[in-house]
């Protein structure tokens, strides 16, 4: 099923459905692992590193699990997440020892990965090129989505039934979306010579020599390291000068549906040019946003950098996809969004930790601008490689 383009509308719905997938179960375990935790009477330190368990775990598999994903197929590592997800949740809500809360958030950063990658390779590559920004932007769309509708029914589940219980919500999830996945077409008709290899690093460091490639991975330390320092130390910063909680809530939550609606809209915005000038244009966006957001700090302009945020988020996924669907050489499409992925988990753990002591140093107000010129200049380098000349790759998106 290899860009193919003729695929039903009712199983094209259930591939972009799978996109609530990978960010919705993640705004979803961040809203309740740290309760659990609590509610256990781990302090603040050790539940930071219960998170970060999660995505040292993802750094360090994303890479040969899309490798993995290439042999055996999307739809089939799309099911192994998904299905592996309702298992740990099943085991979060039997768990009593810190000790087990930490394997179980090991077997999170395995079953996450495995079943996102594997939605994005199969929308990714569900219709032919020409398609695929439309694919992709509906994918992110439904992505985003869930990062919305995820914390108000773990809220909720909370209230309701009380922490440890309200993990049958991620079992739920799991089971939904595995649900999702049995109503897709197999992928597993690609030639026997794309399956060919091994999951090892050595493709993967091969696909770092291409220009391509090397384009994905600045867009995306850009896209993670604006989207950690603005999420991480907005709150802190608002809540500081004496903004009220709530307010930072809806502004946080202003970027998710910005980031939303923006998505929808990819299919037209990529007419206006290149992928990678796309991209980086809706990158600068948030750029600005990021830069603002100590300046502009009262309702109801505090909304404005939270907007300008969200539309470079709900751009440069789907645009992310398309580059690396592009670029990827046969056979290896999985692969490249497992090295995507791995990068992404990079800037998302480097970012708190680098900018935090240059916080520390100039304070909060300047710390947002220049994590802001940071992030401009390696679009700018992104920038260059696509003007310097032509790409390796399957081709110019």
């Amino acid at each position: 099923m290899t860009d193919s383009p003729t695929i039903s509308d009712r199983r094209r719905l259930l591939a972009y459905a799978s996109g609530g997938f990978g960010l919705g179960v993640s705004t979803l375990m961040y809203f309740l692992v740290p309760l659990r935790a609590a509610e256990m009477g781990v302090g603040v330190a050790v539940i930071g590193l219960l998170l970060g368990a999660e995505a040292l775990t993802e750094m360090i598999v994303s890479v040969p699990l899309g490798g993995l994903i290439d042999r055996a197929g999307a739809r089939r590592a799309y099911l192994a997440g998904t299905l592996g997800l309702a298992l740990v949740g099943v085991g979060f809500m039997l768990a009593s020892s810190l000790a087990l809360l930490f394997v179980l958030q090991v077997a999170f950063g395995v079953a996450r990965p495995l079943g996102w990658l594997g939605g994005q390779a199969y929308v990714s590559g569900m219709r032919s090129p020409a398609e695929r920004s439309q694919d992709s932007g509906r994918f992110s769309f439904v992505a985003n989505l869930g990062q919305i509708v995820a914390p108000v029914l773990a809220g909720a589940a909370v209230q309701l039934a009380g922490v440890q219980v309200a993990f049958a919500l991620v079992t739920l999830f799991g089971v939904a979306f595995f649900a999702v996945g049995l109503g897709l077409p197999d992928d597993r008709c690609q030639a026997p010579s794309q399956r060919e290899g091994r999951a090892t690093f050595r493709p993967a460091a091969r696909l770092l020599t291409l220009r391509g490639m090397q384009i994905v991975m600045l867009l995306t330390f850009t896209r993670l390291w604006l989207m950690s320092m603005w999420s991480a130390f907005l709150p802190l910063y608002l809540v500081g000068i004496g903004t009220a909680p709530g307010v930072v809530g809806s502004a946080v939550s202003t970027m998710a549906l910005v980031a939303t609606l923006t998505s929808l809209l990819t299919g037209r915005i990529a007419r206006l040019g290149r992928a990678t000038f796309v991209g980086a244009g809706g990158l600068a966006v948030s750029c600005a946003g990021v830069a603002l957001s100590p300046v502009v700090t009262t309702v109801p302009g505090l909304y404005l950098p939270a907007a300008l945020v969200g539309i470079g988020m709900g751009l440069s996924l789907p645009m992310l996809l398309v580059l690396v669907a592009a670029n990827a050489p046969p056979g290896q499409r999985s692969l490249a969004l497992g090295l995507r992925a791995s990068v992404n988990q990079g800037a998302a753990t480097a970012a708190p930790v680098l900018v935090a002591p240059v916080i520390g140093i100039v304070g909060l107000a300047l710390g947002f601008p220049l994590a802001a010129v940071v992030g401009g200049l390696i679009l700018c380098g992104a920038v260059s490689l696509e003007v310097c000349g032509p790409r390796e790759g399957v081709g110019a998106a």
